[in-house]
């Protein structure tokens, strides 16, 4: 029989006659050999309607309370691709509450591989938080037995749990440990794997499956292997969406384009997207960064724009966080059937707010620009809810007490080009706060920076407070888009003090005050060295 096809075997007399017998005596043999039969009429192709199978799924579920754990994980897999019928319902019903209810007491607490396959298991199926925690507490008795084997089963298990159990943070730093211990022993396709279950689950707020170095490991793989371009952008993408900057990498997708430059002419517009934004995210540019500019600019989808619903004003903005204005993509991003279909979407928000920051750079950053602008009508209404959603200021008790009251503080402004900003401060030379009592024209709702009455021998100085989310997971490097926009308003001659709330609040309260006082010293102290520079 062994050189014949399922279907000849299924069809043969000998096979026919052997299912006859075993229907016969099918009561009288073991649970243990009735699931070898089922397993073996089942990989020949015997389909589960048929009478042979019927009845030994109908001897399983009779002894369905004396199975095994593990053969009740083996007979769900075996199962899975059968066709639904009354029996095989009644039986996927019956197997994870027999699961849940023999658990305790036939699990086998030494033994580690068996605890993983039944995690994967437990994970995969709604059972009670208690359950799991039983198979979580066992694996952490045994850490010191996981290699990376069993911690790639266990963190894949985590990973497919629909719910975040407390109980199991422990155990899930320790195998990324382990895993990033033993990077080498994992192919890209498993590192792969991995890294985009850790963004999704970080995207779902489950920020505790972030692990920093894992991350890097990620990378010194890539960089050791020497894996490629293509694999190295798709990393690097990944890395970018968690906020995690490694200019490592960067620096080999840098040194691969500038040895073969037609590896970006030919990439698909999201690798293009995954090299800008990866770089823009740390505002860094690799060594050869001529060459590479002049190779980033060739890129065939680039060129083309085919694809409308392409997130073409991202790939600008971070152009921009990089000092690239590509007229060419500016006028398509700022044309009337661009814009059309673009804002045209639901909950656009964040896609008015990002065409008004690209609208603040090219007007500061690029003032040759020629091209067609956004209409103005557009503009001027993303402006007009930009900041709304701001209701609390940490940041302004502190400042007004630092600076002497609150006239010497303003709070919730906008400029003239529709940045919002939380605070404003005007400090004359010797690093003295003015009071500011008045304004050059009056709005009923709305206070601009420019129409604020300054002397002229002052610095204005704009106090920004920056959530964590505007900063980089494993540093203190803003977001391009927060970055970008203290770029623009630098442009326009303000000097700008961003502060980082959570390193804020995280100081002793009589440290936030001086902290506060120090960067806006520090601001004025840069610029009188800069006039004095430029005196001399």
């Amino acid at each position: 029989m062994c050189s014949m096809t399922n279907e000849q075997i299924v069809n043969s007399p000998d096979f026919i006659k052997l299912c006859k017998r075993l229907k016969s005596q099918a009561r009288g043999i073991t649970l243990n050999d009735t699931i070898q039969a089922l397993k073996t009429v089942s990989f020949v192709g015997v389909p589960a309607s048929s009478t042979i199978i019927q009845v030994l799924l109908q001897l399983i579920r009779q002894g369905v309370n004396d199975l095994s754990l593990h053969q009740i994980i083996f007979l769900e897999f075996m199962m899975r691709n059968f066709d639904r019928n009354p029996l095989v319902d009644a039986l996927r019903i019956a197997f994870p509450l027999v699961f849940e209810a023999q658990l305790s007491l036939k699990m086998a607490q030494d033994d580690v591989t068996s605890l993983a396959e039944l995690l994967q298991y437990a994970c995969k199926k709604p059972l009670s938080d208690s359950s799991i925690n039983i198979i979580i507490e066992c694996l952490e008795k045994l850490s010191e037995d996981i290699d990376v084997k069993i911690a790639k089963s266990v963190m894949w298990s985590l990973c497919e749990l629909r719910r975040p159990l407390p109980s199991y943070h422990a155990l899930l730093i320790h195998c990324w440990n382990v895993i990033t211990e033993n990077i080498k022993q994992c192919s890209y396709t498993e590192i792969d794997g991995l890294l985009s279950w850790m963004v999704k689950k970080v995207q779902q707020k489950q920020t505790h499956f972030y692990h920093e170095g894992f991350a890097d490991s990620c990378v010194r793989y890539v960089v050791d292997k020497d894996c490629g371009f293509e694999e190295g952008t798709w990393i690097l993408r990944k890395l970018t969406r968690l906020g995690h900057i490694n200019i490592s990498l960067i620096d080999y997708i840098g040194e691969k384009i500038v040895n073969n430059p037609q590896i970006v002419k030919d990439c698909k517009a999201g690798a293009l997207l995954s090299v800008v934004s990866g770089m823009a995210a740390a505002e860094y540019k690799p060594v050869g960064w001529n060459s590479i500019q002049e190779a980033l600019m060739t890129n065939t989808a680039l060129i083309s724009k085919e694809r409308m619903e392409f997130p073409w004003l991202r790939l600008a903005l971070d152009f921009a966080v990089l000092d690239i204005f590509c007229p060419d993509l500016l006028r398509y991003v700022f044309g009337e059937e661009f814009l059309q279909q673009f804002l045209s979407r639901d909950y656009n928000l964040l896609d008015n707010l990002q065409l008004l920051l690209l609208h603040q750079a090219v007007v500061t950053l690029y003032p040759s620009y020629s091209g067609v602008l956004p209409p103005q009508n557009i503009i001027d209404m993303v402006k007009k809810y930009n900041g709304d959603h701001v209701q609390q200021f940490p940041l302004q008790a502190a400042l007004e007490k630092g600076l002497g009251g609150g006239s010497y503080v303003w709070t919730r402004l906008l400029t003239k080009l529709g940045h919002f900003i939380d605070h404003l401060v005007v400090m004359r030379k010797g690093g003295y706060p003015v009071a500011l009592n008045q304004i050059s024209s009056n709005s009923a709702s709305k206070t601009y920076v420019e129409d604020l009455l300054v002397p002229s021998d002052s610095q204005i100085i704009l106090v920004l407070c920056m959530p964590a989310s505007y900063y980089a997971v494993n540093c203190q490097r803003l977001r391009p888009v927060p970055s970008l926009t203290v770029h623009t308003l630098e442009a326009l001659g303000y000097s700008v003090v961003p502060v980082s709330l959570q390193h804020w609040m995280n100081l002793p309260d009589y440290e936030k005050i001086p902290y506060l006082m120090q960067n806006i010293k520090m601001k004025c102290e840069s610029v009188d060295s800069n006039e004095a520079s430029i005196v001399h």
